[in-house]
């Protein structure tokens, strides 16, 4: 059966390792927020999306992801900085769940490619 194609504000569980070793990315199986929209997800094997941290983190290219703000059951902050294409048909992934991508993590997006 064909796994579901994913869409902007999809949540996923899936692992971006493996991941040289001495780097800073973020690694093992982690929750990623989807970001592209389900149209070119549609014709691409991939999806852009941000990882979630457990691990506090201030500065001005994370989002503080509250859980009960979000009605969500992730939590943790988003690392936007960390912005990934993840190559989901060779990965093994499954969905968490839907939910709003919020206007400050675009805006941080932008903020990151200098445009808007």
């Amino acid at each position: 059966m064909a796994k579901k194609v994913l869409g902007r504000g999809d949540i996923i569980s899936i692992s971006s390792g493996p991941k040289p070793s001495g780097n800073s990315e973020q690694r093992g199986r982690r929750p990623w927020l989807v970001v592209s929209e389900q149209l070119v997800n549609r014709t691409s094997p991939f999806v852009i999306a941000i990882p979630f941290t457990t691990t506090v983190r201030n500065y001005p290219l994370v989002y503080s992801w509250d859980k009960q703000q979000h009605n969500s059951k992730t939590g943790g902050t988003l690392l936007c900085n960390q912005l990934t294409a993840l190559d989901v048909n060779s990965r093994d992934w499954s969905f968490v769940e839907k939910v709003e991508v919020p206007v400050e993590v675009d805006t941080i997006i932008q903020a990151m490619f200098g445009y808007k």
